[in-house]
């Protein structure tokens, strides 16, 4: 005998199934036995979904889920690790225990770097320091390079941050140093200005010198490299050299001065300029008109400009962005959507006084950003949580962060490096700040 299936009847004749809707008036046909229940028993019924009222009042009368209680907390210390470590046992999805695994991270660092048995460890340059960058990304190299406001370079040993030389003198501040692999890039603000580039970093005094005329570039703001190619900019234009080691240059003309620029790869580069707008310039076409990616001068309600100081890729399609009017969001570069960012930071301080201080760790998991009130603050770059306090103390207590502290001087430059510990660099006028996060490999 045929089986019943709801909705469907057999017909005899030609041994096979059709609809019910279908069926011949009066025909011969076996219909299932499910399809004369009422339409509340069937498959196809539409559940009965209670109001918000009723669904809490149900909520607090019926046993709870096994996996009501394995929620991520964002709490930072020893207590929150210890939660989140609960919580990443039961979590039965894979998103939960990523989040988990994030919270972790960031309540070991918080915890580690409050703990009263690891002493501050300040080192007095002795001139004032406007950047800094790690050497390579090899562990067994710990030399770091050391931006001075006066125009020196400097070499410092990250273990032992007394022994350190001075490399090489561009006579004016220096306003920044990347690094692609073993390739740095250090930007001097001129007159005239220059750019320092050597493909050997560890070796001493393999460098080259490029000044350049006023026409081409003047004011040398930023600077930055993606593998062998460079972009510097300065006022109203940017130059780029797609080899550094070749004298063939694009120039790029802009409707204002350069003040951050950032390369997503050999091709593609953001510039932010002094009027808030961000660009988009491609050097297969360096001829055509740039795309503009957001304008943050015309934010609503907002009366005054908005200099870009920051740019940075985030996780290959997000583009970060600080500005000197405080603003601190990431834009997604698939999507965008005019002023309106993806992610926010909120709490960030700005100043038009000083150039501030900012660093992303080697996994992007995590923002760490000076402020114009002296203070370091931190944010998850996946959830945009603030890891700090609101409130700050003047000096450091007992069981306090470096992020609740307000220090002497506002933080120009950060830098993360990854040895045998995480540490954090920050740069406050002539002093030199380590600030131990947690073992290798904490951030990644």
């Amino acid at each position: 005998m045929p089986r019943d299936l709801p909705g469907m009847y057999w017909d005899e004749a030609k041994r096979r199934y059709f609809p019910i809707s279908s069926k011949p008036a009066g025909g011969p046909a076996t219909i299932a036995a499910s399809t004369q229940q009422t339409p509340a028993h069937t498959s196809y019924s539409r559940k009965h979904i209670p109001s918000k009222r009723n669904a809490s009042n149900q909520a607090s009368e019926s046993p709870s889920s096994p996996y009501q209680h394995c929620t991520p907390s964002p709490r930072l210390g020893e207590a929150g690790f210890w939660h989140n470590w609960n919580v990443l046992r039961e979590a039965p999805l894979n998103g939960r225990r990523r989040r988990c695994m994030h919270n972790m991270q960031i309540a070991h660092m918080f915890s580690h770097s409050a703990s009263p048995t690891i002493p501050d460890s300040v080192i007095d340059i002795g001139e004032s320091v406007s950047a800094l960058c790690s050497r390579t990304d090899d562990p067994d190299d710990s030399g770091m390079f050391v931006g001075g406001g006066s125009g020196w370079l400097y070499i410092m040993d990250a273990n032992d941050p007394d022994r350190r030389w001075r490399e090489f003198c561009l006579r004016t501040q220096i306003t920044s140093i990347t690094r692609s692999w073993s390739t740095i890039l250090v930007t001097s603000l001129g007159s005239p200005a220059s750019a320092l580039v050597t493909t050997r970093a560890q070796r001493v005094g393999s460098w080259l010198l490029r000044e350049f005329p006023p026409n081409i570039c003047s004011d040398a703001w930023c600077g930055h490299i993606w593998n062998r190619t460079i972009v510097v900019g300065g006022k109203r234009g940017a130059v780029c050299f797609r080899d550094v080691e070749h004298d063939h240059y694009v120039r790029l003309h802009c409707e204002s001065d350069v003040f951050s620029a950032r390369l997503q790869d050999e091709n593609l580069i953001y510039i932010g300029m002094r009027n808030g707008t961000v660009e988009r310039w491609d050097l297969r076409q360096p001829q055509t008109a740039s795309d503009t990616i957001v304008r943050m001068s015309e934010k609503r309600g907002r009366t005054s400009g908005a200099p870009v100081q920051h740019l940075r890729i985030v996780n290959h399609d997000g583009l970060l962005i600080e500005t000197m009017h405080g603003d601190l969001e990431i834009h997604d570069l698939r999507f965008l959507r005019g002023t309106t960012p993806s992610l926010q930071f909120p709490g960030h301080v700005s100043s038009y006084e000083h150039r501030l201080g900012l660093a992303m760790d080697p996994g992007e998991n995590l923002l760490f950003v000076g402020g114009g009130d002296c203070r370091l603050r931190a944010w998850s770059l996946r959830t945009g949580q603030s890891l700090h306090n609101d409130v700050a103390e003047e000096n450091k207590l007992p069981r306090s962060t470096p992020f609740d502290v307000i220090y002497p001087h506002p933080i120009s430059a950060l830098e993360i490096t990854a040895r045998e510990k995480t540490e954090l660099w920050a740069a406050s006028l002539t002093n030199l700040r380590r600030i131990e996060l947690g073992p290798k490999g904490i951030l990644r």
